[in-house]
């Protein structure tokens, strides 16, 4: 019963409508980070952003709202395990846009960061190295705007 539950949920969460998407591969999972379009929002300071991974049966879904870029890569660790790196920014004066970093572990799918203000120093000791980007992030209110749907 509860895996029924558990299933129609997810099944709910995924079938929400997004907008433009980063998609890749890092260590047979599907990252996916896209702009979510379902109305009626749920923040009122813009869109909300899904990042979800599945790799098989199984998936982690995370929900971010109150950040105007987003982006993802694929990297190893120091020992060479593969990591989902992503990093989730604002863009006002009193942002932190060199932290707000986060890591999933693409075999478990346990996030073991999520952004913050403080994370890049955490980043970096559970990478070993700085965190990079491999490309541009997303504008999240770019990606909203373009297909109509309110943003402030």
């Amino acid at each position: 019963m509860l895996r029924i539950a558990a299933t129609s949920l997810f099944a709910m969460l995924i079938s929400q409508p997004v907008l433009a998407k980063q998609v890749f591969q890092c260590a047979g999972a599907t990252v996916t980070i896209a702009v979510d379009a379902t109305t009626p929002r749920r923040s009122t300071e813009g869109a909300d952003v899904i990042l979800s991974v599945e790799k098989g049966p199984r998936s982690t879904l995370l929900r971010y709202s109150n950040f105007d870029f987003i982006g993802g890569t694929c990297d190893t660790d120091r020992n060479g395990s593969p990591r989902i790196v992503y990093q989730a920014v604002c863009s006002g004066s009193g942002c932190f846009d060199l932290s707000n970093w986060g890591v999933i572990d693409p075999d478990t799918l346990q996030a073991l960061l999520v952004p913050a203000n403080d994370s890049l120093e955490a980043a970096e000791r559970l990478l070993g190295h700085p965190p990079v980007l491999a490309g541009d992030k997303m504008s999240v209110s770019r990606e909203a705007h373009e297909p109509g749907l309110p943003t402030p």
